[in-house]
């Protein structure tokens, strides 16, 4: 099916996304893009994102009203003093963070790290936090700090518009940003070809000549004039032909991935939870996170039902990721049950399992230079362009991934690369966040981009 990581599946006529994909950019061009695409299919969703933290639960991004009660003074004032004392520090001394830990002491202080980032960030990446690059943090709370979190409660700032409050959303699900683009192609007289595999990327003189796939055991080998690659990097590397030198052969095999199970539990009752998605600390818990598809449209299900999506961090092949359908939806049923009292094994009307390998690129250390080193082999293929989360081996979201493929696009359209898809998602501010210019004309999609020099 065409979507990728951001999918709308329907089981039962049910339909729930893979993993809570909301819409927010603070590129005007993108989102004028996928507002002339969708059109009136778009709705305003209340956004109420909460974290599960020993049984009790926490606005995020983090308030300061909610956290006091949840925390106590006691372990607020702690927070505030750690904060304090590490922006004091680095007023003599500013040490780069390298690892995950690093970053989150950095940005929050050790005590919010310890309560509230490093369980959740162990129990999504399988590891310790000092095995993961602080560039991860880095894409996903740039400028967002304790700081930031007090002045905006205390200084409400006017030239910024928050998304967290409130995003847009296909009302059918987000699967419809990808199923409209394929019925343009389509009645424009392009080909989609689905269920197949890309086995060879055949290329001669630094030139990609042919893309060979499987379908129904049958192999078939298109010529290339032009590549757009959204598949895995290190996939992409892998199935080179001529086969890339053993030197990058031995940086790709260091690319990783972590895997996920999505978990869709079907229910006989309506906004089982006030929340669009719930971030879940609890290492008893067998998911880090879920979502209920009626708090973003009651266009998704079925009158009087919802679904809960509950997702699972795992990696392929190992004991959680082998487990049946039918024993992972057990186990999701009953922890759910027991720790939330929201709902009785009457109210549930079945389930589904969805697979998703490599859901999220490892930013391991070091990953930096490793990705560097296979991205400048890959620049000597003329007509090979990478984009995506997987693709780029970074971590984008929804309007990113987008704004490369225009870029892509266009980049082909003018027969130069005018457009530097490298340059998309690493902006300073933090993703959650747009800074409103005074007075700003409308541009138009052609208009609204820097190009490269």
């Amino acid at each position: 099916d065409v979507g990728g990581l951001a999918r709308t599946i329907e089981k039962n006529g049910f339909r729930f996304d893979t993993g809570p994909h909301r819409w927010y950019t603070k590129n005007d061009m993108v989102n004028t893009w996928m507002l002339k695409l969708l059109g009136d299919e778009v709705v305003k969703v209340p956004r109420l994102t909460r974290i599960y933290f020993d049984q009790k639960f926490f606005n995020y991004p983090i308030k300061i009203k909610s956290t006091l009660m949840g925390m106590g003074l006691v372990k607020t004032s702690m927070a505030v003093l750690d904060y304090c004392f590490i922006r004091f520090i680095q007023l003599f001394y500013r040490k780069q963070p390298i690892s995950l830990e690093d970053g989150y002491v950095a940005k929050f202080g050790r005590t919010l790290y310890q309560l509230f980032f490093k369980r959740y960030s162990e129990k999504l990446w399988g590891t310790s936090c000092q095995n993961i690059s602080a560039d991860w943090i880095g894409q996903r709370t740039r400028g967002f700090n304790i700081g930031t979190i007090i002045k905006e409660t205390l200084f409400k700032s006017k030239e910024i518009v928050s998304f967290v409050d409130e995003f847009s959303y296909p009302k059918n699900g987000i699967g419809r940003i990808a199923q409209k683009m394929a019925e343009e192609i389509i009645k424009n007289g392009g080909t989609i070809i689905l269920k197949s595999t890309v086995t060879k990327i055949q290329h001669i003189n630094e030139h990609v000549t042919g893309i060979t796939y499987v379908s129904k055991k049958i192999s078939v080998t298109l010529e290339a004039e032009q590549v757009i690659s959204s598949i895995p990097l290190s996939d992409l590397i892998d199935i080179l032909s001529p086969v890339i030198p053993a030197e990058i052969a031995k940086v790709n095999k260091r690319l990783t991935y972590r895997d996920e199970l999505q978990v869709a539990i079907f229910v006989k009752k309506t906004h089982v939870t006030p929340d669009t998605w719930v971030y879940v600390h609890s290492l008893e818990l067998p998911f880090i996170r879920f979502m209920e598809m009626d708090n973003w449209s009651e266009k998704l299900s079925p009158d009087g039902t919802t679904t809960l999506v509950f997702e699972i961090a795992c990696n392929v092949g190992d004991e959680t990721w082998n487990l049946g359908d039918k024993e992972l939806i057990e186990r999701v049923i009953k922890a759910f049950i027991s720790e939330f009292k929201l709902i009785t094994r009457k109210d549930i009307l079945g389930g589904h399992i969805h697979r998703m390998p490599k859901e999220y690129p490892v930013y391991h250390i070091g990953y930096r230079e490793d990705v560097g080193k296979l991205k400048n082999y890959l620049a000597r293929f003329r007509n090979l362009q990478l984009v995506g989360r997987n693709g780029t081996f970074r971590y984008n979201n929804m309007d990113h991934s987008i704004e490369m493929g225009l870029y892509s696009a266009w980049n082909i359209i003018e027969n130069e690369r005018k457009f530097d898809i490298e340059s998309v998602n690493i902006e300073r501010e933090y993703l959650e966040e747009k800074r409103l210019r005074v007075a700003e004309p409308e541009l138009s999609e052609d208009q609204y981009v820097e190009e490269k020099h």
